[in-house]
């Protein structure tokens, strides 16, 4: 689809890009040279088509996310991912419903894994781990999740990707409606029984739990469901990808859609391993001295 894309010319907005497809023109390659026939656009305006798609060439030859992603309109950045697909990182992030939105949990998914980061144990190595992909994969993440997370950690500290596809906006497009759980059902990739009606605010209480009482087992609840909002994120780009592509009747490959159960085992592990830290430990030696002297009163 990348190579199809003729929206970073200036003046070529979604029916301009129909109608040159239309003339027969379906690639970068297929744009008329300078002096051969008549003008796709109009003179002046094939003239600069030809220098911004030789900008969109050379940084497609240098694999510059970061230049495309400036050529391209952000609605239309999904159509890089096939070619930056081992650059993707898949993320979500809960918080602790307070004002200021402190992240909690942070679970990650790209080529080489799952990754979960929890306050207090090991979440100040998370924007070193986000910097490391260059195109982000969220569901709503543009207008909360990186928003939360750069005030947590500082403009200065935390990463700006090179390029942020936001699938609520492209699933809203694609006519994908309702949230992450909802399109999640409709494609019958739901999540199992025990994850059916848990949200953001249970997601809240959970952590409080875990917070208050020392609660390792609300802690690997959470845990287990924050996985999810990541990895079935794969899922819905590669559905996404498809049914876009299908909207615009391109003969371009579809992808093979992402199957979860290459990471359930992961996601077990994960959470069997979350243990008690030292301060769970004081939490419950202090619940437990308070449920004794409950019991002697």
């Amino acid at each position: 689809m990348l190579f199809r894309t003729f929206q970073q010319i200036p003046g070529v907005g979604p029916f301009r890009e129909k109608e040159l497809w239309s003339q027969g023109i379906k690639t970068w390659d297929d744009f008329p040279a300078a002096g051969t026939g008549a003008p796709a656009l109009s003179r002046k305006a094939d003239e600069l088509a030809r220098e911004v798609l030789g900008k969109s060439r050379e940084a497609l030859e240098r694999r510059d996310l970061r230049a495309l992603a400036q050529l391209i309109p952000s609605r239309e950045h999904w159509r890089m991912y096939p070619d930056f697909a081992q650059d993707a990182l898949f993320f979500d992030i809960e918080t602790d419903g307070k004002q200021d939105n402190a992240p909690t949990v942070v679970s990650l998914f790209d080529s080489e894994g799952l990754h979960v980061f929890i306050k207090g144990r090991n979440m100040d190595a998370l924007p070193e781990a986000m910097a490391a992909k260059r195109l982000w994969v969220s569901f709503n993440g543009t207008c909360f999740d990186a928003p939360v997370l750069r005030d947590y950690f500082g403009e200065s500290r935390f990463p700006v990707p090179e390029a942020h596809v936001d699938l609520r906006f492209v699933t809203k497009r694609l006519r994908m409606s309702g949230g992450l759980k909802e399109i999640e059902d409709n494609l019958g990739v739901g999540r199992p029984p025990h994850l059916k009606g848990v949200n953001g605010w249970d997601a809240v209480l959970l952590w409080r739990a875990y917070l208050a009482r020392g609660d390792v087992e609300a802690l690997r609840f959470l845990v287990e469901y924050n996985l999810y909002d990541a990895f079935q994120l794969r899922t819905l780009m590669d559905v996404a990808y498809n049914r876009g592509a299908d909207e615009l009747n391109q003969d371009v490959p579809r992808l093979p859609v992402f199957d979860r159960g290459e990471v359930l085992y992961d996601v077990s592990k994960i959470i069997l391993e979350l243990g008690p830290t030292e301060r769970d430990m004081q939490t419950l030696a202090r619940v437990r001295s308070q449920d004794r002297d409950l019991r002697d009163g």
